[in-house]
């Protein structure tokens, strides 16, 4: 059984998401220890939880440790037998956060997910709309098909989505993303609860966007949805010929709706100008993806992060790839 420190390098969630998706690949058993060590509330939180049991739920693996604030996770696979899968969470938690999990474990099955609960817009995690817009089209590149309907939107404090996701098995391709090509598109969704819409929040936040991205035409999308709490969140995307790169933004409790805009708008400004393929938050999450695909992949990243580094860690625990980098670019080799 593999042992893993739960509090290498970045110490978060994704080692626990990480580690779950690739023992259910390669039926290798696990035991996490240290989890989440040095953070404010150490241990397994309800959302990762809810990982963990989806996980299990897919192969009726048995598990020890999947308690509230457990320091300690033990994993032992089975085969993926069932292909419809119902998850609750209970709480705010974010539903992207549960999927990067389940879309990494499910590459070789046809799979239907129905989440009830959770959000689709966090603090410390991709949007769910992000996932959506920007992670599934870099998939496709890679012959993974995903669809997820929102049937309803999540925010803190309440959740309160509804989510359906469907999976396509394939054998992934590997992804050679080294130039972005020409800009063809910079795209504006911003979101805001029926709650907010007397103050046209979503309004607010993509007209600041524009404002601030003066030198470019964005496509606007202003959506209100209806949600058992007040809460707002937009995306910002630039599409190129050869890559798309994403930033979102978070609605909270004293921050105004030009704020968000204006965020996003400077956030993704930073990515366009990095001259990188990725953006900083997309590295980490492609990279298990990477290192499934038969063959060699290249990606020009901004820059190594704690996140990246740690998954590259993970994954060499898991799975026989190689990983190189030079001048920004990541080389991920898999040998299996």
């Amino acid at each position: 059984m593999l042992e893993i420190k739960g509090d290498y390098l970045e110490g978060g969630g994704q080692i626990i998401r990480t580690a779950l998706a690739l023992s259910l690949i390669t039926q290798k058993p696990f035991t996490i220890v240290d989890i989440r060590k040095g953070r404010k509330e150490p241990g397994l939180k309800e959302q990762h939880l809810q990982t963990v049991r989806a996980a299990a739920g897919l192969c009726n693996a048995k598990v020890e440790g999947d308690r509230l604030y457990s320091a300690e996770l033990s994993f032992i696979p089975r085969k993926i037998t069932n292909t419809n899968l119902e998850i609750n969470i209970s709480t705010a938690g974010s539903t992207a956060l549960v999927l990067q999990s389940l879309l990494i474990a499910c590459t070789h099955h046809n799979l239907n997910i129905h989440i009830k609960g959770g959000g689709t817009f966090n603090l410390k995690a991709p949007s769910l709309i992000y996932i959506k817009k920007v992670l599934l089209p870099l998939l496709e590149k890679m012959d993974y098909h995903v669809s997820i309907e929102v049937v309803k939107n999540g925010f803190f404090p309440k959740g309160g989505a509804e989510i359906k996701v469907r999976t396509r098995k394939t054998n992934l391709r590997p992804l050679q993303t080294t130039e972005c090509g020409e800009l063809k598109s910079i795209s504006c969704f911003s979101f805001a609860s029926d709650f907010l819409k007397k103050r046209q929040v979503a309004e607010r936040q993509s007209q600041t966007a524009q404002k601030s991205l003066e030198n470019f035409n964005l496509k606007t999308c202003n959506r209100y949805v209806p949600s058992i709490c007040p809460g707002s969140g937009m995306l910002l995307t630039a599409e190129f010929d050869d890559t798309i790169l994403g930033f979102d933004a978070l609605g909270e409790i004293g921050k105004t709706a030009e704020q968000v805009g204006h965020e996003a708008a400077l956030g993704l400004l930073k990515q366009i100008n990095s001259g990188a393929c990725m953006d900083e938050f997309m590295t980490d999450q492609i990279l298990p993806y990477l290192a499934l695909a038969k063959g060699t992949s290249a990606i020009k990243i901004p820059e190594l992060t704690k996140h990246a580094e740690t998954n590259i860690w993970l994954i060499k625990q898991f799975l026989n790839a190689d990983f190189s980098l030079k001048n920004n670019m990541i080389y991920v080799s898999s040998r299996e």
